[in-house]
Order: structure tokens, then sequence, then C-alpha cells
């Protein structure tokens, strides 16, 4: 992977489920030293989005096994999501201030426990919000230093780091497990994505009600309307 930093130990973090209609939102961080990125190397780890869901579950139940105290995985299921979410819009916000404070809360949470200095984010909005999130006053562009002295770099691409395609990993896997439970909850199969999911939407809507959508779905999709226009 490109060398996109010089630090010897630092976080990485990424977020599953933001494009997804049904789930969670999730973001994860883990953190990495030499001696743990040696043993990621070894297993493979690279950017979730490249590999199959089998593959994801496997190298995150091998990240979990050996270094469990590396990982923070902070989650919003879609009640919780639904609730924030429409709490922000009526501050004008948006998902992005949303998903920066997934990030900030796993960043902070694991900074905390294992005394890191740095972390790395997959840039995913053009403002600062990760860092207003931790009371950061900006150094230069993309890096910020926190009251707490851990330095954020935001980049784009970011997950051709070993830290950041391992957080991408947790996280996937992390939004797997609530969707599976989701489904066996509802006794119905919850498709992932955007796309092709008007259907499963509204077979869900006749077997629970329309009010029980907000607890397996995104309410903002623009979806929605057509799911509940049984």
């Amino acid at each position: 992977m490109d060398a996109i930093h010089n630090w010897n130990a630092w976080i990485g973090t990424d977020e599953a489920g933001k494009g997804d209609y049904f789930g969670p939102l999730v973001a994860a961080a883990v953190y990495v030293d030499a001696e743990c990125r040696e043993v990621f190397s070894d297993l493979g780890i690279t950017d979730g989005k490249r590999l199959s869901n089998r593959r994801i579950q496997n190298l995150a139940e091998s990240m979990r096994c050996h270094y469990a105290q590396h990982i923070v995985v902070v989650e919003k299921m879609p009640a919780e999501y639904n609730s924030l979410y429409a709490t922000l819009r009526r501050r004008g916000q948006n998902l992005n201030h949303l998903l920066a404070s997934l990030h900030a809360e796993a960043i902070w949470t694991l900074a905390n426990s294992v005394g890191a200095k740095h972390a790395l984010v997959d840039q995913f909005a053009k403002d600062d919000l990760i860092t207003r999130q931790l009371g950061h006053a900006p150094l230069q562009r993309g890096v910020a230093s926190t009251s707490y002295g851990i330095e954020i770099k935001q980049v784009p691409k970011a997950e051709r780091d070993i830290a950041v395609a391992a957080a991408s990993i947790i996280a996937r896997d992390a939004f797997l497990t609530r969707m599976d439970t989701l489904s066996e909850k509802y006794e119905i199969c919850l498709p992932r994505g955007a796309y092709q999911v008007v259907e499963a939407g509204r077979e869900f809507v006749k077997l629970h009600g329309s009010d029980a959508l907000q607890n397996v779905a995104k309410l903002h999709f623009n979806l929605t309307d057509a799911v509940r226009a049984l």
C-alpha cells in the first residue's frame, strides 16, 4: 500500500452502511503499530470493498481474535439513526455531520484506550467535520491536532493505508452481522445496497406495517416513498 504518512503507530477509521437503504450506519477504528502491521500484512488485509463477504468475515474474526483491544466499533441502528438524522436536519446539518460524529467517537474511544496520537480517515466531506467534533483547530490543509494531542489526517482513498483498510473490514463485518440480525428478527431477507430494494421494502411493510420501517431502513432515502406506495 502507498505510504501516506510517516507514523509508527496510528488509528485508521472507515464506515459501512452509508449507501445502504437497510441496516445501520457503522464506523470502525483500528489501531496499528509495528507488531500488528506485520500480522495484518501477512493476513492479506486490504480495502474491504475488494473482498467477498466471506473473506471479510474471516479477516475480521482473525483481527478480533489477536487484536481485540485495537478495535472499536460505533454503530447506529436504523431507529436511532433516523432519530439522529431528523435532529440534524432541523439544525440545517446533513448525513456527513452524523458520520463525522461516529468517526470522532471511534477515534476518541480507541485513542483513549491505546494512547494513540495519530489518526487517518478517508475524506468524505470538504469541511473538517471530524476535527470539529473533537474540538480541533486546523493546522494545515487536511491535518489537524486536537486539544487532546490527537493528530487527524483526512485524505482521499485512504483505504490504501493498512489501518484504514483494516477498519473498512471491521466496519463491513459489523454491518453484515447487524443485517443478518435484522433479517432474522423480522423474518425477511433485507438486501444490501440501494438498488432493487423497493420490492423487499414493500414486502416488509406488508408484514410489519409502515411504522416499523424505521427500525430497518434509512427513511431519508428517496426510496422510502416508493416503498410505502402500496
